[in-house]
């Protein structure tokens, strides 16, 4: 869950909130007044804004005002104790997203703040389009196109596969289609196939009653189950071994699943979301992924892009990455070295989204008020010779290729002499004198005293 900036000048209040929230799993940033949410919000990543109407100095009208002048698709949730009609129409035109009137429920504001974030997971902040959702900051054209795509698949019920290196994101996209369809406020229910021993995956799908096995001392209900009208994921889909690939088939098919020493069947509803790092085409060349079950959970198929293809969204991970870490430290966020910068942009992430948060995790317990090279813990070779080829003019390059093959053929014109200087110029047809100047010119003369 991203971070929550609550603004309350009643201190009982405020920590009473913070402490709820915190339960809740959220990361709170509390301010007693607008004017330090004001600078809070100009030194950090904030998810949501929850502030008081009634505050000493700017009131929360004019903060969410303000608010929505430089960040106009920040959610803000307004807590008032005068629940007219006036208050909310001028809250509303004031930008605030919904409100609440006190006294309330401490799981009231709870339930309003994931409603109100899983609807502003995705933002657009200025002409750069700078798209948001839980650990997905992107810029990338590519990134954006697959979305799109998942955002048009997020209003349909059919099945949904994706595909991509460990790291890429798979389990962030999935969330994404399951909170931009009718089912946002259902379960989302994740399972790792690969994590899982092969033998207990049956069981962890449908459910077991007791005593259907050794170890089975009561009745367990599976993820089909829990999910109700929900959203199922398996991630590592290409894991599952194939006799329970003929069973996932048969329950999607016939939407009803029996639990493991069951005899009854029991309907299911859910949505199911796969994804997968194995290449389909040689999963099913080998066998490992029946045609019948993998035309099933394909469906629809989305590929996200590696890291390294989309390095135009580096910096904006890195930095968020930066800013998260620090508040989870306690501590304000330190800078990115240029260096650092470079070395994070020349890397080539085979673990994509997931090391670059590891490295970036490790930099900020090290660092002090910056991250330099060294916390990193990771190296590049730059193959500086590429670089300076790929700088010259197309006549410089033209120039080159002239140079070697001179050298190439003096080189080889003193071998077939046996190192005869005369006899080689008089072999390539030019003077002895040019030819002199040109084995000094290219340095050729070490090069032949270490071969004779």
């Amino acid at each position: 869950m991203g971070d929550i900036l609550l603004v309350e000048d009643a201190d009982s209040l405020r920590d009473a909130l913070a402490a709820v929230l915190t339960e809740a799993g959220f990361l709170v940033v509390a301010a007693s007044s607008a004017e330090d949410a004001l600078q809070i919000l100009a030194t950090r990543p904030i998810e949501c804004v929850i502030s008081d109407f009634k505050l000493s100095g700017i009131d929360g009208l004019e903060l969410a005002k303000r608010i929505r002048a430089v960040s106009p698709e920040l959610p803000f949730i307004l807590m008032t104790a005068f629940g007219s009609v006036d208050v909310a129409v001028e809250a509303m035109k004031g930008g605030v997203t919904d409100f609440i009137t006190k006294p309330f429920e401490p799981q009231a504001v709870v339930s309003m703040l994931h409603q109100v974030i899983e609807h502003n997971r995705i933002v657009d902040r200025g002409p750069t389009k700078r798209r948001i959702h839980h650990g997905l900051i992107t810029r990338s054209p590519r990134l954006l196109k697959v979305v799109e795509q998942a955002r048009r698949v997020a209003s349909v019920d059919s099945p949904v596969l994706l595909l991509g290196e460990s790291g890429s994101g798979k389990e962030v996209m999935a969330r994404f289609i399951h909170e931009q369809g009718s089912r946002r406020l259902k379960p989302f229910m994740a399972v790792n196939c690969g994590a899982i021993p092969q033998e207990l995956l049956e069981s962890e799908f449908f459910g077991h009653e007791a005593g259907a096995f050794t170890g089975a001392t009561q009745r367990r209900v599976g993820i089909f189950e829990l999910a109700e009208d929900g959203t199922v994921f398996l991630d590592e889909v290409g894991e599952m071994p194939p006799h329970l690939q003929v069973k996932l088939l048969r329950a999607l098919q016939q939407r009803e699943i029996r639990r493991v020493g069951a005899s009854t069947h029991i309907p299911i509803h859910a949505r199911l979301i796969t994804a997968t790092n194995r290449s389909m085409k040689e999963a099913l060349s080998s066998g490992a992924m029946r045609e019948d079950f993998y035309y099933r959970i394909a469906v629809v198929t989305i590929d996200l892009p590696p890291l390294r293809e989309r390095t135009e969204d580096i910096a904006d991970l890195a930095r968020g990455m930066i800013a998260h870490f620090a508040a989870l430290s306690k501590r304000d966020a330190p800078t990115l070295d240029p260096l650092a910068l470079d070395i994070l942009l020349a890397y080539r992430w085979p673990g994509n989204v997931r090391e670059l948060e590891n490295v970036i995790e490790r930099a900020v317990l090290l660092a002090g008020d910056t991250i330099t090279h060294e916390h990193l813990g990771i190296s590049v070779s730059i193959d500086f010779k590429a670089f300076e080829e790929a700088t010259k003019t197309l006549s410089e390059v033209a120039a080159a290729a002239v140079r070697e093959a001179e050298a190439d053929a003096i080189t080889r014109a003193l071998s077939a002499t046996g190192g005869n200087k005369a006899r080689a110029a008089e072999l390539l047809g030019v003077s002895y004198k040019t030819f002199l100047s040109k084995v000094k010119e290219y340095a050729l003369v070490p090069r032949l005293d270490a071969e004779n």
